[in-house]
């Protein structure tokens, strides 16, 4: 057989290869599908011969997936995983205005679900879903995802929802009795807090990038505490740790309620806040919601911190 009639005999015998890698039993595996045992041994031995391969040792009292089998029923099972996904999205596109959006956890935690209210008073269902990496809409849930950083992504509906500004904060018990201005940049006794994430991924969250765009600050700022999520980060700034980096979206609120005070003028980042998603979701009429609320909802958080 050549490479497509492979596939095509993959395809027509996935359910058959996910039910024997999920069972390990033919016995099991026809009355799951409800057919007789006989049925499945003989679509097994025809594929094998097919193939040229054998996917089951069949020595044992036990059956075992030989490693070519376990690679086809592991794809088998992705295979028919991948429909259920699209037929749940299938049915929400047409019964449902919620929209499933993945985002980082530290701006759900800092920015959107604290917005949320906002959301549901102009009648449009968020369904919030954390994930750090770019998602695959294909395979998972969302329907759209907010990223930061360059942009845009290859592959992907790209929208750009609001540039970043980055700038130290610090809590007012952390600043009592310190420079309360750019000095406490250089004071060798000042705590520095990052995220290590925002240290090394590249995207200008880091203490190095702040410090190349400041004159006056005196060499490379090495940070004293790192953690492994901004808004930890920031949480140590709140409660008198040291000197946090602050970005936008994740602390003019705290700015706002009082409990970090910025240290030194913003400095304008190269990446972005970005919605992403399908070109297919980006036709419909929840994207469009969901695009202008985010524009709007991010503009107006922008505009509680002067020069930002």
């Amino acid at each position: 057989m050549n490479k497509k009639e492979t596939i095509d005999r993959l395809v027509q015998a996935s359910p058959l290869l996910a039910a024997i890698g999920q069972e390990l039993s033919f016995t099991k595996a026809a009355e799951r599908l409800g057919v007789d045992q006989s049925a499945v041994s003989h679509r097994i031995r025809s594929l094998e011969q097919a193939l040229g391969l054998t996917l089951f040792d069949r020595t044992t009292r036990q059956l075992r997936l030989t490693e070519v089998g376990e690679i086809l029923c592991h794809a088998a099972t992705d295979t028919l995983g991948r429909w259920g996904v699209a037929l749940d999205k299938l049915a929400r596109s047409h019964s449902t205005n919620t929209v499933h959006l993945s985002l980082p956890s530290s701006l759900a935690m800092k920015w959107l679900i604290p917005a949320l209210p906002k959301a549901q008073a102009k009648d449009l269902d968020i369904s919030v879903t954390v994930s750090e990496e770019t998602v695959d809409f294909m395979v998972k849930e969302a329907d759209a995802a907010i990223r930061f950083g360059p942009g845009p992504y290859p592959g992907l509906h790209c929208t750009h929802l609001s540039y970043c500004w980055l700038w130290p904060v610090a809590s007012p018990a952390y600043l009592a009795g310190r420079a309360t201005d750019a000095l406490l940049l250089s004071e060798p006794n000042t705590t520095f807090l990052a995220d290590q994430r925002g240290e090394t991924d590249k995207t200008d969250f880091s203490w190095h990038y702040y410090c190349s765009k400041i004159a006056g600050v005196n060499g490379v700022i090495s940070p004293d505490q790192q953690f492994d999520r901004a808004d930890l980060m920031l949480q140590g700034a709140v409660v008198g740790m040291g000197v946090g980096l602050g970005r936008t979206l994740l602390v003019e609120d705290d700015i706002e309620a009082g409990y970090l005070s910025c240290v030194a003028r913003s400095v304008r980042m190269r990446s972005s806040y970005w919605l992403v998603c399908s070109a297919s979701f980006a036709e419909t009429a929840r994207f469009e919601r969901l695009r202008d609320w985010l524009i709007s909802e991010m503009q107006i958080t922008r505009e509680k911190i002067q020069g930002t």
